[in-house]
């Protein structure tokens, strides 16, 4: 992956206790962004951190809950320019992020209609599917979670099959980032190796 793109950007979207933050300390091998187990969202502007993962350039933009109905349409279209502003000339992935082990809730299901609303029809071509907290499984697979539930299939169908995830409590794992570089790598290039942008 290594000199395939300068600066690969990344941004993580998902509620509040999803492990977003969490998830981009995993893949920047570092306590960049601020985790608290709260219900109350620790983020409340987009914050990119960076680092060099596997010998690439990796930017993550971590966004507050931009589900929340309670936010205003100014003040989430302010986060959506800042997060645009932080990824430019556009991001690589968007990682929507989902933890393991909840009730998959009515605003996750819209996620990808919401993300399609807001950062355009084209975004779900650059989405991967990001479950967090596999140790919550107890070293069952992620598939046999995902087939109990006829709305996640559906979920997961809708960004073309793409998804990953992480063990929380085995965070250090390097493996799982490396996989996870090889599933955005493997999309960049199905996209024409291009970042996103609006007018796609």
């Amino acid at each position: 992956m290594a000199g395939k793109h300068p600066d690969l950007r990344i941004v993580l979207l998902g509620a509040t206790g999803s492990g977003k933050s969490a998830s981009g300390n995993t893949i920047l091998g570092r306590d960049a962004f601020t985790v608290k187990n709260s219900l109350k969202s620790v983020t409340v502007t987009c914050e990119k951190q960076a680092a060099v993962v596997e010998e690439q350039s990796v930017s993550v933009i971590d966004c507050p809950c931009l589900f929340d109905t309670s936010s205003s349409h100014r003040n989430l279209q302010t986060l959506i320019n800042e997060c645009f502003h932080l990824t430019a000339p556009g991001p690589h992935v968007f990682l929507l992020v989902i933890k393991l082990g909840m009730k998959f809730t009515e605003e996750e299901k819209n996620a990808v209609k919401w993300i399609q609303e807001k950062f355009g029809e084209d975004a779900v071509k650059y989405t991967i599917v990001l479950f967090t907290h596999a140790d919550a499984l107890k070293g069952k697979p992620v598939e046999l979670y995902i087939s109990k539930s006829e709305d996640l299939q559906e979920f997961i169908q809708t960004c073309y099959g793409r998804y990953h995830s992480f063990n929380n409590v085995h965070s250090n794992d390097q493996d799982q980032v490396k996989e996870l570089l090889k599933m955005i790598e493997k999309m960049v290039n199905f996209n024409g190796g291009k970042p996103y942008t609006k007018n796609e």
